[in-house]
């Protein structure tokens, strides 16, 4: 029962993670308005609030990993949680935008999503297909249900009231994470195994896995850059009095196909098919996207949308599964380090490249970028797979 328990609260952290990010993604805007208590803010200021957590992800993520290679994994989750903790409570009692965005700032910098991430794939006690399938469905539940509360709540209870919520509900989690969790034992029976370790973290890392940080990056700009294009493309080509509606229900069904078929592309990563699965996963999120574009009926594309989700689910499970399963197990909490970064990389560079294609190129081009994302990284894991079979032959001849 403890281990049940174990697993229930990291699910329960990981979407009340997940949850704090999304729930002000529609109304960032809106509620930085009033905080200032003006009619107007600045877009760099509503900018600067959406890209802190990423900003400060990528500038954790890495030092945070080489802590979780050197330390065991619970303590470092304890002072994780508590930073994401204080910048929560900050979020919830600022009073000004400055002080809002520099919480924001901290959540990111806690690298809580990167522990949460080494416990779903190193420290519970199903296979590691499983929990990394559990953990896509908590943040895809936490990715549909945020937004939808996020609206509601700016016009009802407040949402400093959702914010208060979530950091007590933080709050009771770490509570019992700290008497649930346990650490990963650190054994080291002889001196000449300390050295091999110390040598291993050293090490740089492999060219392989150099090659699929890459790949996780431009999947990653192909997610964020279809919530900024899809939107730019339903607003001037399929505009009437309930567009914004029909995007955000069209969003949410696209979650739904994530939700569904996590699981299934967790047993692909327990029949070691994580790396084809991923470019499965990223060639079907493409080639959906420019079907998109060629839809000739609103519900097609919400047909589209959902497919999408559903191989969306295979992108982030599949990419650290195989990220571990390169990397040595003294190296693995900086591998993923690198590979979070490498995600906030694509969440930075994906509406970034949207917004300059629009700008020039109109709604569809939007579509086309964002699709270019998904088939790139599918094309450069297909070439490594490729290349890596070609050279197994090589030596065995």
């Amino acid at each position: 029962m403890k281990r049940t328990e174990q697993l229930c609260i990291v699910l329960a952290t990981q979407f009340l993670v997940a949850f704090s990010l999304m729930v002000l993604i529609p109304v960032m805007p809106i509620y930085l308005e009033q905080l200032s208590q003006s009619n107007s803010v600045s877009g760099f200021a509503s900018a600067m609030a959406l890209s802190a957590p990423a900003i400060g992800a990528l500038l954790s993520a890495p030092m945070i990993g080489m802590f979780a290679d050197k330390f065991p994994y619970k303590p470092v989750f304890m002072y994780s949680l508590t930073a994401y903790l204080v910048s929560l409570f900050t979020m919830a009692w600022s009073d000004s935008i400055a002080l809002f965005i520099a919480a924001r700032f901290l959540l990111g910098l806690s690298g809580v999503g990167l522990i949460l991430t080494l416990y779903f794939s190193r420290e519970l006690t199903l296979s590691q297909g499983r929990q990394l399938a559990l953990q896509q469905q908590a943040i895809a539940l936490a990715c549909l249900t945020g937004p939808i509360v996020g609206g509601f709540s700016l016009q009802s209870v407040g949402m400093g009231t959702v914010l208060w919520g979530v950091a007590y509900l933080s709050l009771i989690c770490l509570t019992i994470s700290i008497f649930l969790l346990k650490s990963r034992a650190l054994s080291y029976d002889h001196e000449d195994q300390k050295v091999e370790t110390e040598v291993a973290k050293k090490a740089p890392l492999s060219s392989q896995i150099w090659v699929w940080l890459i790949a996780g990056a431009l999947s990653h700009a192909g997610a964020f850059a279809l919530v900024v294009g899809f939107a730019l493309f339903m607003t001037q080509n399929w505009q009437s009095v309930d567009t914004a509606s029909q995007i955000g229900l069209i969003h949410a069904l696209s979650w739904c196909g994530t939700f569904a078929l996590a699981g299934y592309w967790g047993r692909k990563i327990e029949q070691k098919l994580s790396a084809q699965s991923f470019a499965l996963g990223a060639l079907g999120c493409g080639l959906c996207i420019i079907l998109i574009g060629i839809a000739p009926a609103l519900w097609i594309i919400a047909v589209l949308r959902i497919l999408q989700g559903c191989f969306f689910a295979s992108q982030t499970q599949c990419f650290i599964a195989q990220i571990n399963d390169m990397s040595t197990q003294a190296q693995q909490g900086k591998a993923l380090g690198f590979a979070k970064s490498a995600q906030v990389v694509g969440q930075l560079l994906g509406p970034f490249a949207v917004a300059l294609s629009f700008s020039y190129f109109g709604a569809e081009s939007a579509l086309w970028i964002t699709a270019g994302f998904f088939i790139a990284a599918a094309a450069l894991v297909a070439f490594l797979l490729w290349s890596l079979q070609v050279n197994f032959k090589v030596k065995t001849q």
